[in-house]
């Protein structure tokens, strides 16, 4: 009986201790290099854009009207390869997948595009043309 309430006298004080550690939120751009990849929607129907961030969080970046563009910025670590979009506190949020589809359908639609991760390479910005197929979306690199 004695045994049981010292362990339960040792797990109420110990918590608080435990629940003050926080993981470490990396903010800011600095060591980062900043690109942008614009979307072009040369469709005749709106695109909606999103990534999916560590954890596969899905973050919209936006729709795009037909004959409208959207810009978007992002960051990247060349000395890790990690490629981040920053949230309102500049927290940097790991970019799983980016992709744009069909608006109300965007990820059975979808056109995946291909993250820069390398290391120690520098990030371009980039423009694609997008428009809307049968069941799919089809993107290429503007030139």
């Amino acid at each position: 009986m004695r045994i049981s309430r010292l362990f339960i006298f040792a797990v109420i004080f110990s918590s608080p201790l435990l629940a003050q550690e926080t993981p470490h939120v990396a903010r800011g751009t600095q060591g980062l290099d900043k690109f942008v990849i614009a979307i072009d929607n040369q469709g005749s129907q709106p695109l909606s854009c999103e990534v999916a961030t560590a954890h596969w969080y899905s973050v919209a970046l936006g729709d795009i009207t037909p004959g409208a563009t959207l810009h978007t910025v992002w960051w990247k670590n060349r000395r890790s390869g990690e490629v981040f979009i920053l949230n309102q506190l500049l927290d940097r949020m790991p970019v799983q997948a980016f992709w744009c589809g069909q608006r109300g359908n965007s990820w059975q639609t979808r056109y995946q595009f291909i993250l820069p991760d390398r290391r120690r390479q520098r990030p371009f910005s980039r423009v694609f043309t997008c428009r809307e197929m049968a069941n799919r979306t089809e993107c290429r690199l503007a030139i």
